[in-house]
């Protein structure tokens, strides 16, 4: 293990750090960077990026102890250094861009006095060697890749790193735009936090772009062959490294700066065209039929040679880490649906499932209200946590997550999210472990949610599955291309006789000690939470005036109970997934339209009184509800309206109108389940 520390604690340090760390380990270096360099201040993504790395020094046994930035070591570094050195043994190495023999020495004697060990201290900053930025903090170096790391085929994924200023330049959006929807080419936009929004409050907010911290720059190698940076020069080490580890790839780098500052550091990148509308142009007549070629000259490259990784680790005696054993076990599929009351997530995720192969290897990563039900359907399923008002930072729990996740899933797994809005754990550990990965995102968003922030992480994604709805007024689409994938409708069905259900209202009956003449059950979605309150007591009141009757409130884990709830005789809230059983069992059935207990409905045919949750996130059950009820499928009560609520459950129980909706469900088709090919579309991802 090599621990990592600077000569400074700073947040241009910590970056330092981290890019450093992750070039080790993508050379196969066990790393980490001792915690105490970590300063106050960090942003979000900087935690994403330093949690794996960090670690307390006392909490492990490194082998060496390397001092990057090593040129000017603080007087704040020294004390820490000196407050807990190494263990003895440990040898001590440095690297820094030193101007002067004396500053290097100067360097070794305060390192030594600080941990009480001679170190060995490497210089970079060699009189022939050329940077490509002044002065970094990190070591500018990188793995060389044997051949070109390049995707197949005729497309042309580019970044394009935009800054800006630039950005608010007249036309220049325009020309981003027109470049989007050049012949063959995938565009992406890297650019600061302050153009990521100029672009999304732009007309051209549709366009890819990735913030400037967004993603490590390893990750950002995914997404693109071809790196194009335009502006005055390079901005800083991040997009140095950025550049370099692409260089190292065999990927083309295009130098569009002012200042050729690419070709002034000798690096080989191609000289680019310095305005975006000329880019299009010159990819279709230098770059697009000779990527490979370009990438292979790359790798043979004096000046890239030099920034070998392998040089340094050699200097600094630093070795990799044992080759780990092969990984015997099947590639896994992993389901990751995300928390929801109603468990409607982890239940359609179950459902797919259950349609791949017997001899898949399926797990679940889920939040604590669904591990029962999932473990019950016999997944394994590790415990992610949830959000809470309680942590310091609002991601903090995503921020453990993506540790699980990291360790629960290996190269060649397949992740499958189920969710409206894709968490950072999911989307950095994708990024990272450069596995396939599907989005299952079923529709009806509230409007305020469709923005291209939502939208813009689908591109970690091998290909979006969009569960349809059961009319087609319903199916809203969000986004478009090869990667969208329709399914019909994800739902369970009841196939429990008529024989089954008697007995099943013999057995509730007899659990709860009185004859069942009319069963009611109720499940709007919160339970007894305190926005169904009256509903519920206004059909808990209506049940009371019914001899012999039974009625079970559905209520969901972790649900809110009203406290006055015990004062009814004939109403029992009951926590339970086998509501369809019950439904189709029930004389009454009084829903929220979310989509799994919508669809069950429809599909089993089941008569219903539908209330929608108008606060639902992310979802429009008044549309899902009105639909149905346009076809006299079901009845809709808006959730205020407590009289026609009274009058709807008369007309059920009483009236003729359980008989009119039976008789318009054999008149309505509805269009065949998505179960399987959502299935078989992720096992054709696993077959490959």
């Amino acid at each position: 293990m090599i621990l990592l520390c600077s000569g400074q604690i700073s947040l241009r340090h910590l970056d330092a750090l981290l890019l450093f760390a992750t070039g080790l380990r993508e050379a196969g270096y066990s790393v980490a960077i001792d915690d105490r360099f970590a300063p106050a201040g960090m942003s979000r993504h900087q935690k994403f990026e330093a949690v794996p790395f960090l670690a307390a020094p006392d909490d492990i046994t490194p082998g060496c102890i390397v001092i990057i930035a090593a040129e000017d070591i603080s007087e704040e570094v020294q004390t820490l250094l000196r407050a807990a050195p190494p263990p003895p043994g440990t040898p001590v190495r440095a690297v820094g861009y030193f101007e002067t023999p004396q500053a290097r020495i100067n360097s070794r004697n305060r390192i030594a006095y600080a941990t009480g060990t001679e170190p060995e201290v490497i210089n970079r900053g060699t009189p022939h060697s050329k940077q490509l930025i002044e002065a970094p903090v990190v070591p500018l170096v990188t793995a060389i890749a044997r051949a070109p790391v390049q995707s197949e085929g005729a497309r042309t994924s580019l970044l394009v790193y935009m800054p800006e200023d630039m950005l608010e330049e007249e036309g220049v959006l325009h020309d981003l735009a027109t470049l989007r929807h050049a012949p063959r080419t995938d565009l992406h936009i890297l650019t600061t936090a302050k153009g990521k929004a100029i672009i999304r409050q732009s007309r051209h907010a549709g366009l890819s772009v990735f913030g400037y911290g967004e993603l490590a720059p390893a990750n950002l190698l995914t997404y693109a062959d071809v790196f194009a940076f335009f502006g005055p020069g390079i901005p800083g080490e991040r997009m140095a490294f950025l550049a370099l580890i692409a260089m190292g790839s065999g990927k083309v780098v295009i130098d569009c700066t002012t200042s050729a500052a690419f070709k002034t550091a000798g690096a080989p990148a191609l000289s680019g065209p310095e305005h975006a509308a000329a880019l299009a142009g010159y990819l279709a007549d230098t770059v697009a039929g000779s990527r490979r070629e370009i990438g292979r000259r790359i790798l043979l490259d004096p000046w890239l040679r030099a920034c070998d990784i392998a040089t340094l680790t050699e200097s600094l005696s630093l070795r990799p880490s044992p080759a780990a054993s092969p990984d015997e076990r099947a590639p896994a599929t992993v389901f990751f649906p995300t928390n929801g009351v109603g468990l409607g997530h982890a239940q359609r995720c179950a459902l797919i499932a259950d349609g791949l192969p017997g001899e898949s290897a399926v797990r679940f990563a889920a939040f604590p209200s669904c591990t029962d039900l999932l473990r019950r359907r016999g997944y394994d399923c590790m415990p992610v946590i949830a959000r809470s008002d309680a942590h310091e930072d609002a991601f903090a729990a995503d921020l453990i997550n993506y540790l699980r996740l990291r360790d629960m899933l290996a190269p060649g797994d397949t992740l499958v999210f189920d969710g409206g809005f894709v968490f950072d754990s999911v989307y950095r550990v994708v990024s990272e472990l450069k596995i396939p990965a599907w989005w299952i995102r079923r529709g009806l968003w509230q409007p305020e949610h469709i923005n291209p922030n939502v939208l813009e992480r689908e591109r970690a994604f091998t290909g979006v599955i969009t569960p349809d709805e059961a009319f087609p007024e319903l199916n809203d689409v969000y986004s478009s291309g090869n990667h969208i994938h329709r399914v019909g409708p994800v739902v369970r069905t009841d196939a429990s006789s008529p024989k089954e259900r008697a007995g099943l209202r013999k057995r509730l009956g007899k659990a709860f000690n009185r004859p069942v003449d009319t069963l009611a059950v109720s499940m709007l979605g919160s339970g007894m939470a305190s926005e169904r309150t009256a509903q519920v007591q206004m059909l808990c009141s209506l049940m009371e005036e019914r001899e012999n009757c039974l009625h079970l409130v559905v209520v969901w884990p972790h649900a809110v109970v009203a406290s006055d709830f015990g004062q009814w005789h004939n109403s029992f809230a009951v926590r339970t997934d086998q509501t369809l059983s019950l439904c189709a069992a029930a004389d009454l059935v009084v829903s929220a339209a979310g989509y799994n207990s919508f669809h069950e409905l429809l599909y089993a045919g089941i008569p219903s009184i539908m209330i929608p949750n108008h606060a639902t996130y992310l979802d429009d059950q008044e549309k899902r509800a009105r639909a149905a009820a346009d076809r006299n499928l079901a009845r809709f009560v808006a959730a205020t309206d407590l009289l026609t609520l009274q009058r709807e459950v008369d007309g059920l129980l009483d009236g003729t109108v359980r008989a009119e909706i039976a008789a318009a469900f054999t008149e309505v088709p509805l269009p065949e389940r998505g179960n399987n090919a959502a299935a078989e579309l992720i096992r054709g991802v696993n077959s490959r």
